[in-house]
């Protein structure tokens, strides 16, 4: 029996977790999840689901390099046997702590070329690093390994490539379904297209912006809805304001009823200039909703290209509003490209995810 024990940076209570508090191996593999930020939704999540928690009760970002002295702590008295770390500063202040505590360390990269595209050549060579040094890297796609060995020079024997999955969200009621589209006022409304992504500059909005207009020639009265909030929602209101779409697009924030946003759209887009993997088309899929996206990154290893949506190459607004039209205009197919992603989502369960994670710590 050895304890693993997850960090991850900031408290928020996500899917992701709850399924590997869900499906981890207890008798084998007993777990612990917790955050450097101070205790929040995270900790109440794991509580409910009876795992043992913590909050480091650190701060963002470089400052608080003494995380790593309180986490190797915890390591200690918590008799934990792995480490499992989870995005930047976890990975970085995780590999410093693993090595305190002489506890093996392995990481799940979440990002794909995020930093390269941005330019953050420092956070590139962390990234480059903490992988050369982890006793194992564990990618969420093939699009990421590759990644991390041409671009970071990660050998490829320390690389475990495992999907990331999810628990099916709960179909949600009839009743539910026709509340939310009454609430947003879409009665009349010849078809939906549904956005779920935070509002940054990778998710490739403004891709979409730029092939609505043919879209809408097509289908006039279509309505994007945008679910989701980030540090460029005011620019990209300001782009609808200015390219004339704002009939056309609505921002919705955060929502708490996405599978009821999935249910009562037409097709789900992810124009993304860059993606790891795409939990976003995943969930769509297990409702059975068709996906449009780009071959960004790990999408085209979720995305089955003409069996479960339609893929566009990035920043192809004319190839996404082809895709988009394609769909909008043929209902039929629409609908069996949707059954097709319900069975293929089942490929991607976090009970899979899960085992495919225990396979790594059982090879250390």
């Amino acid at each position: 029996m050895t304890t693993v024990c997850h960090l991850i940076d900031a408290s928020g209570d996500t899917a992701y977790f709850r399924a590997i508090a869900r499906h981890q191996d207890r008798a084998r593999w007993p777990v612990t999840i917790g955050s450097i930020a101070p205790a929040g939704p995270l900790q109440r999540a794991m509580a409910s689901l009876d795992t043992p928690t913590f909050s480091l009760d650190g701060a963002p970002g470089w400052s608080d390099w003494t995380a790593a002295r309180r986490l190797a702590s915890l390591l200690r008295e918590r008799s934990v046997g792995v480490l499992h770390a989870h995005c930047f500063f976890p990975t970085l202040w995780g590999l410093l702590a693993a090595r305190l505590a002489r506890v093996p360390f392995v990481f799940t990269r979440h990002h794909s070329d995020h930093h390269l595209r941005l330019g953050r050549r420092w956070h590139t060579r962390v990234d480059g690093w903490c992988a050369r040094r982890a006793a194992r890297a564990i990618a969420v796609s093939e699009a990421t390994r590759r990644i991390m060995i041409e671009r970071e020079g990660v050998p490829d024997a320390r690389i475990a490539v495992v999907w990331n999955g999810q628990d099916a969200p709960e179909a949600p009621t009839e009743d539910a379904v026709r509340a939310t589209h009454a609430s947003l006022g879409l009665d009349g409304v010849p078809a939906v297209c549904l956005v779920v992504a935070r509002l940054h500059e990778e998710k490739g909005h403004a891709v979409l912006w730029r092939a609505l207009p043919d879209v809408l020639r097509e289908v006039p009265g279509l309505v994007v809805l945008c679910a989701g909030d980030g540090p460029h929602r005011p620019a990209l209101e300001a782009d609808v304001r200015r390219l004339g779409l704002g009939p056309a697009v609505r921002f919705l924030g955060q929502r708490s009823d996405v599978p009821a946003l999935l249910s009562l759209s037409s097709l789900v887009v992810l124009p993304s200039l860059a993606e790891s993997f795409g939990l976003a088309a995943l969930e769509a899929m297990s409702l059975g909703r068709p996906v449009v996206a780009s071959r960004a990154g790990g999408l085209p290893e979720v995305v089955a290209d003409g069996e479960t949506g339609l893929l566009a190459d990035v920043g192809d607004a004319a190839g996404l509003a082809a895709a988009m039209r394609a769909l909008l205009s043929d209902p039929g197919r629409a609908r069996v490209m949707g059954e097709a992603g319900r069975r293929r989502a089942s490929m991607f369960t976090g009970e899979r995810m899960v085992r495919g994670y225990e396979a790594v710590y059982a090879g250390l």
